[in-house]
Order: structure tokens, then C-alpha cells, then sequence
């Protein structure tokens, strides 16, 4: 009997906290990347989240729970599926995946601020995207389009979501001379201060700055109550909980890349800046989700109008290949330094007519598995571009002396770039009466040799490499480097047709024996 009457009261006390709690589910995806069928792996398709966060809301919805989804940007720019209707569908799926608010991330302007006001407009977007630390909008025409932060009256309370974009100076490029984002962990603690005037009860960072910088934030603030980020591609099963200033713990959380997962937050929303995690789950978008049919059919129009942009049939077989053409499988970069590695430096040495060429495989898009390749297999794999119309990015050609080339291979090859994953051709090194390609792993800087003979300091050779960087360096500087004065951007080497060619000519694609 007393075990009895002790359980009733426990389930008593447990029953009228639950009806005191003021719940509040966020779901949260971040780093879409305009893939809007899912990816080669078989993970995420847009219908199939959207099937997703439909049954989330209801569920949540059928408790008395309201729900709040928002993204951690780089919607953008990615997936070969951004060409169609010129990124107007990227924004436009926004909407047709009910997404609250998303934040700006560096791939959703690609193309500059005034080309995203734009595609903005033409989308007609009603999901309002997020960015507290981009500078320059009224300048760009985005001060009415792109708001700091948003309130919410959800579960009772003042809810505020602010934005920060990461700030990395090599992806700021494009917004030049007429933008540029600022330290988003400085704006980051002026909006937390901000949301405590305006008498904020629950505070929520949109970011896409990365988990280390969401922490450092969610430690420095007094306010904060969750941090749901994006571009890292870092999947977190559970949340990271930072502790504040006042003690409270503040959880930290990423879904992945690619829509391969979405998260459901549950959150007790207790006072203002009190507040404790519930829970967090994942659910996994793969192939035994069903997908939504308004959703299918906005997918199947984007197939059609990005095919109509190429003008070419995306399935078309233009050759095979032995080989990974190395990229990104399911939001993950593998198979760097790869065999097609050398053939992307192959083919900008010979397009270019250069001594050397540098590959850099921070570049490369989706991994295309061994088989047939088709057209479209290019644009996924290589799916840059600067402006509409064009077919790729383009070569150049730079003459530098010797010393700077061997000053450029060192620091390419030191583990302060290895990020970049940079492979080379038209270098070799001496291995007792052989010349043998040139491995930075076991030979010497010394020891390189172009056209068998050793690099001496002050003659000048010819150097390949993407035309995206000297433009971009160019831009982020405002200054003409010595690298750049004596760079040409060359003509008739757009990277589509190239790729093109190059595969017709070398199928069956297999590893470069020299």
C-alpha cells in the first residue's frame, strides 16, 4: 500500500509539472545545399524531410506544443539543382519545406548580395533568412530583406532568433567592394545584450559559424538559451552543453549536411533566460521515408528547368571511368589527393600550356562513383561558376620566378593548407637515374625538378590553377600582388567543356601512370 500511495503522488507531482511546463519544439536542419533529390549516397530529398517535419509538427501540434523550424543556412549553392530557375528554386524550397527563418551562409551568396536581392524577390520568399553580422545590405539592397533577428510569441514567452554568417575572409569575396561580414562572435554578444533590454525570454543563435565559435559563443553570454548551428557538415547526435555565464547550460546542436537527418528539440521554456532541454532527437532521411508529394512534384519541375538550363540532356553519356572522381559523399569530403585529382591538375597544365598546375579539392562537388558518366555528372562534380552563362569557372596562367614557386609548393604542401588538399602536376623529382613524379610526402623541396631540371630561384615559369583564385584574392585584398599583376585568365578553357573532352578522350578514366 505505501508503494502504492508513493507512486500515485510521484505520477501527481509529475502530472502538474507537465502541465505548468511551457514546451516548445524547434526542429532544425542546416546545410541543404540545394540537394534537392537527396544525394548519391541515398540520404536526405527534400520531399522526404518536408514528410518529416510535417509529422513532427503534428504530433507536437496534438500535445499543445508549438514548433519553431529554422536552418542553419548554405541552402544555396552546392547541388547542381541551384542552376534551376537561377537559384530562385533554392530560395523558393524554403518555403515549401515550412522552414521558420534560416541564416545567410557563405554559399548562399555566391554571386554577390545584389544577385541574392534578386533571387530573393523573384522567389517571392516568405522564409525570412537571418544574418545580424552581414555589413553593406542597404548598399546591396537587403536592409528590407534580410532582417538581424526576428521575435516569436511561442508557448507564452518572447522568443527572439538572431543570425550570424561565418566570417572566414576567403569566402567573403563575392560581396565585395559593397559588403562583408563581420566578427560574428563581437555581434553575437552585442545581440545577446540587445535581447536582454528588449526584455527576451528565450534566445536562440541561428548561426552558420561552426560548432567551436557556437560554443565560445554560448560560454560568453548571459542569455543564451540554444545555439542551432550549420558549416561544419558536423553530424552531433546529442547536444553540446556549454555552460554561460549565469551556469545555465546552453545546448549546442548540428544536423549533418545534405538533409540526412533532422533534429527535434524539446525545450521547457521556465522564465525569462530559464530554460532546460527536455530532449533532442534525430531521425534519419533515407529511402524508407515516404516523400511528400507537393514537394515531388516542385523537385520534378526543378529537374526539367535545370536541364533547360544547360540545354543539354542531363543523362547523357559522355563517358567511364575506373576511378572515384573524388567530391563530397553525403555531406563529407573523402578520397582526397585522389586519382582524379591529377587528371583535374592534368587538365589545366595542358589547356593552359603551363610548366605546373594546382588541383585544389576544397573545390570538388559530389563523388561520381565508377560507371558510365553523363553530363550532369560534370556540373555535380565541378558545380562552380561566377556569373549566369558561363560554363564553369575558367584556367589561368601565372608567370612566377622560381623562389615563389617553390615557396608556393612548401606552404601548399605544409599541414597549415592541408585543408585544401592541393595536388600538383608537371613536377618531378630525381630517384637515382629515374624521374619520378614529385610526392611531397617523401621528397624534399630541393630535390623538385620541371622539365627534369631543377627550379632555379630567378627564372620564371608558368603556373595553372582556377581562375576563382587570384579573382577572389583580388577582391578580399583590393590589391594587385605581385601573383596577380602577371596572371591571365585564359580564354576557351571554361571547365564544363573541358571536363567534357577531356573525359571523351581519356575513357576509360583510370590513374595517371606518370
Amino acid at each position: 500500500m505505501k508503494n502504492i500511495a508513493f507512486f500515485a503522488l510521484f505520477s501527481t507531482l509529475i502530472l502538474a509539472q507537465s502541465a505548468e511546463a511551457k514546451l516548445l519544439q524547434i526542429i532544425h536542419t542546416n546545410d541543404l545545399h540545394s540537394y534537392f533529390n537527396g544525394t548519391r549516397g541515398g540520404i536526405g530529398g527534400y520531399a522526404k524531410i518536408r514528410t518529416v517535419v510535417d509529422r513532427l509538427k503534428a504530433e507536437a501540434r496534438a500535445k499543445g506544443i508549438e514548433t519553431l523550424y529554422l536552418d542553419g543556412g548554405d541552402f544555396g549553392e552546392g547541388s547542381s539543382f541551384f542552376f534551376s530557375n537561377q537559384g530562385t528554386d533554392s530560395l523558393r524550397a524554403l518555403d515549401f519545406l515550412g522552414i521558420d527563418a534560416t541564416v545567410l551562409g557563405n554559399h548562399d551568396y555566391i554571386l554577390g548580395g545584389s544577385a541574392l536581392k534578386q533571387q530573393i524577390i523573384d522567389a517571392k520568399l516568405k522564409t525570412p533568412i537571418l544574418s545580424a553580422n552581414l555589413m553593406g545590405k542597404t548598399l546591396m539592397g537587403l536592409s528590407q530583406l534580410m532582417p538581424d533577428h526576428l521575435d516569436y510569441n511561442l508557448a507564452g514567452m518572447k522568443v527572439r532568433v538572431f543570425g550570424l554568417t561565418t566570417q572566414e575572409i576567403h569566402f567573403q569575396y563575392p560581396l565585395r567592394p559593397l559588403g562583408f561580414i563581420a566578427p560574428s562572435h563581437n555581434i553575437g554578444i552585442i545581440e545577446a545584450e540587445k535581447a536582454q533590454r528588449d526584455g527576451v525570454d528565450f534566445l536562440i543563435a541561428l548561426t552558420h559559424t561552426g560548432i567551436n565559435k557556437d560554443m565560445t559563443l554560448a560560454r560568453n553570454t548571459l542569455s543564451l538559451g540554444l545555439v542551432v548551428g550549420g558549416h561544419d557538415h558536423f553530424r552531433m547526435r546529442e547536444p553540446e552543453m556549454v555552460e554561460n555565464l549565469r551556469g545555465k547550460l546552453v545546448p549546442v546542436v548540428q544536423a549533418g549536411a545534405h538533409g540526412g537527418v533532422v533534429g527535434k528539440i524539446i525545450m521547457d521554456l521556465k522564465g525569462k533566460n530559464d530554460s532546460e532541454l527536455i530532449s533532442y532527437e534525430q531521425f534519419e532521411i533515407n529511402d524508407k521515408v515516404e516523400s511528400h508529394p507537393e514537394v515531388e512534384n516542385f523537385v520534378g519541375e526543378a529537374f526539367i528547368n535545370r536541364e533547360q538550363y544547360f540545354g543539354r540532356n542531363w543523362d547523357e553519356v559522355i563517358g567511364t571511368t575506373e576511378i572515384v572522381l573524388n567530391g563530397n559523399y553525403n555531406g563529407i569530403d573523402r578520397n582526397q589527393k585522389s586519382c582524379w585529382s591529377g587528371h583535374m591538375a592534368r587538365l589545366m597544365r595542358e589547356s593552359a600550356n603551363a610548366d605546373v598546375s594546382m588541383q585544389f579539392d576544397i573545390f570538388q562537388g559530389e563523388e561520381i562513383a565508377p560507371g558510365p558518366i553523363r553530363f550532369g555528372d560534370i556540373i555535380d562534380n565541378f558545380p562552380h561558376f561566377r556569373k549566369w552563362g558561363d560554363k564553369g569557372w575558367t584556367v589561368a596562367r601565372a608567370k612566377v620566378n622560381g623562389f615563389i614557386l617553390k615557396q608556393v609548393i612548401k606552404f601548399l604542401n605544409s599541414s597549415s593548407a592541408s585543408f585544401i588538399a592541393m595536388t600538383m602536376d608537371g613536377l618531378q623529382a630525381r630517384e637515382g637515374r629515374d624521374l619520378v613524379k614529385y610526392n611531397p610526402e617523401r621528397h624534399k623541396i630541393k630535390d623538385a625538378r620541371v622539365h627534369g631540371s631543377t627550379i632555379k630561384n630567378f627564372r620564371m615559369y608558368s603556373l595553372a590553377f582556377p581562375s576563382e583564385v587570384p579573382y577572389g584574392m583580388m577582391k578580399i585584398t583590393g590589391l594587385s600582388t605581385y601573383l596577380i599583376r602577371n596572371t591571365k585568365y585564359l580564354p576557351g578553357t571554361d571547365f564544363w567543356p573541358l571536363l567534357e573532352n577531356y573525359i571523351r578522350e581519356n575513357s576509360p578514366l583510370k590513374c595517371l601512370e606518370d
